[in-house]
This record gives C-alpha cells, sequence and structure tokens, in this order.
C-alpha cells in the first residue's frame, strides 16, 4: 500500500489525477449537455470513453517510465520493494481513478438518453459500461507495460498510438468487430447486448491479466 499511496500523491502534486477526471467527465458532459438523436448521443460517448482510455495508458506509461528516469523506481527496489509491488502499486490507483471517472461518465451518459423512447435497458447500458471498464484496465496494463521498457516521452507516443490502434481499428474492420466501446456506439440494434458485455469483460479481464503478467517480467529485466 505504500506504494499505492506514493503513487497517488504524485498523480495528485502533478495533476495527472485531476487530467484522468477530466477526461472522463467531460466524455459524459459532452454526451449529456449537447442535444443529439439517441444514437448520435451514444456514439459520442463511445468516441469520449475511448479518448479517456487512451489518455490513462498514456499517463500510465508516462508516470512508470519517468519513476524510472528519476531514479525513484530504483530507489524502492534497493530499499527490498519487489518490483512487482512498484508495478501493482501504480495500476491500483489509476484503475481505482478510472473505475470512478467511468462512473461519473456513464451517470451522465444514461441521463441524456432519458429522452429518448428507444433508450437501452438499464442492465445492458450498465453491463456495457462494466465492458468498457475491462478494457481500460487492459489499456492501463499496456501503458505500464510500455513504460517498463521506453523512456519517456517515447513512451506516451508509443502508447497513444498503440491504443488508439486497438480501439479503432475494430470500430473500422468491415464487417466492424464489436468491442466494448463498439457495443456502447451501436446498443440500440444489439440482439443481445448484455451477453456481449460479459464475453467483452471476461475478454478484458484476461487481456489485463496477460498484460500485467508481461510488465511484470518486463520491469524485472530492465535497468531501473
Amino acid at each position: 500500500m505504500l506504494v499505492c499511496r506514493l503513487a497517488l500523491r504524485e498523480l495528485w502534486i502533478s495533476f495527472r489525477l485531476l487530467l484522468l477526471l477530466a477526461v472522463y467527465v467531460a466524455a459524459g458532459t459532452v454526451a449529456a449537455v449537447v442535444p443529439a438523436p439517441l444514437p448520435t448521443t451514444l456514439f459520442r460517448l463511445a468516441v469520449g470513453l475511448a479518448a479517456a482510455g487512451v489518455t490513462a495508458a498514456v499517463i500510465a506509461a508516462w508516470s512508470l517510465s519517468r519513476e524510472r528516469a528519476l531514479g525513484r523506481a530504483a530507489w524502492l527496489a534497493t530499499h527490498s520493494i519487489p518490483r512487482a509491488t512498484i508495478l501493482i502499486g501504480w495500476f491500483v490507483p489509476l484503475a481505482a481513478v478510472s473505475v470512478l471517472g467511468l462512473l461519473a461518465a456513464g451517470s451522465l451518459g444514461w441521463l441524456a438518453t432519458s429522452a429518448s423512447s428507444a433508450r437501452p435497458g438499464a442492465l445492458a447500458f450498465a453491463a456495457t459500461v462494466a465492458s468498457i471498464a475491462t478494457l481500460v484496465m487492459a489499456l492501463l496494463a499496456l501503458g505500464l507495460l510500455v513504460g517498463a521498457l521506453v523512456r519517456a516521452p517515447a513512451a506516451a507516443l508509443v502508447t497513444a498510438l498503440a491504443c488508439a490502434l486497438i480501439v479503432a481499428v475494430p470500430w473500422a474492420a468491415v464487417p466492424p468487430v464489436t468491442l466494448p466501446i463498439e457495443a456502447l456506439a451501436r446498443l440500440p440494434e444489439l440482439a443481445a447486448p448484455t451477453s456481449l458485455a460479459v464475453q467483452g469483460a471476461g475478454a478484458g479481464l484476461l487481456a489485463t491479466a496477460v498484460l500485467l503478467i508481461v510488465a511484470r517480467g518486463a520491469l524485472g529485466r530492465v535497468d531501473l
């Protein structure tokens, strides 16, 4: 928990925590404040959450790479803090802040759909937002993996490009691959949105676990 507290303090004093919350709230606010038909509202919310998830991953990559560059990670490692603990110590606060941001954005997005008679069911909407949360966890883990290997600012650039491709390529595919972000944008037309959300959540959790394991191995082999 020491590393989590240090990471949270660093995020706070560097305004990265406020930036992370702001991008999520902005995604929900744009969907809620600007009047539009239901498909447009859901599309705006999906794009906003995708942008927020990529931003979170970039912050994760930048944060860990900066900890290495400034010698803080090495200092912790020399004081009997396992490298795996350093990794998880950054993942947990970033994930917690992202979940809070998603709750705020999802609540605003749900309010924005209240004016439409074709609004999706509450369970389907909540399950889809929850599956997006697992996708964000995977993007955070990817950002930490890049941050463990690449120095800033290159880590931020590599993470932004990789995460943008992960989100955009399935959306642009023909036919589109229904990942959580795409599912939110197409929620009214999906036959079984809750089932798709559960499958997406499982895939997101699996990807998060695999990426964290790889990041742990990478951090254990690089010079801090």
